[in-house]
């Protein structure tokens, strides 16, 4: 097996495993967080070299993951791709309450990611953020509160959500 389908694999086992637990979670909300971790992934894979590819990866898994479980089919890939990419740069370079949007011109959704706080935890060498996901389908929002932590010693570490 190729080192980035043992990494894919690798990691979307947590979202498949804890999709499955999740009560409430039906089979349209169970398999729209496994497809779109699962096209996040591939969606991330597309960005970086090495390490950077990797990191575009989790960031994938993870935005793909989270909205897909939270509004299932009706995003398409082009909204994944957006809405990841809001995600990624806005937990990387931007201040706390300072939104970032997307919008996909194709079928008008449309969404606004903003970090609400930035936390220092010292005693695990981790810097967390804050966030709120605001994701617009036709008529319907949905919102997305969580919490995305890394590794303050190593620049290149990804950022996790380690709450939703």
């Amino acid at each position: 097996m190729s080192t980035m389908k043992k990494t894919l694999a690798i990691m979307l086992l947590p979202a498949i495993l804890l999709t499955g637990c999740a009560p409430g979670a039906g089979p349209k909300q169970t398999g729209g967080t496994f497809i779109g971790g699962a096209t996040g992934a591939l969606l991330g894979a597309q960005f970086g070299k090495g390490t950077g590819r990797l990191f575009g990866t989790a960031i994938g898994t993870l935005a793909g993951a989270f909205l897909g479980g939270a509004i299932g089919a009706e995003m398409d890939a082009q909204d994944r791709q957006l809405a990841t990419s809001s995600m990624q740069n806005t937990l990387e370079r931007a201040p706390d309450r300072q939104a970032s949007t997307w919008r996909n011109p194709n079928n008008n959704h449309h969404g606004r990611f903003v970090v609400t706080k930035t936390q220092e935890d010292p005693g695990n060498n981790r810097v967390c953020r804050d966030y709120q996901h605001e994701v617009f389908i036709g008529p319907k929002k949905e919102t997305v509160v969580g919490r995305a932590c890394r590794d303050v010693r190593d620049r290149k570490a990804e950022w996790r959500v380690v709450n939703q």
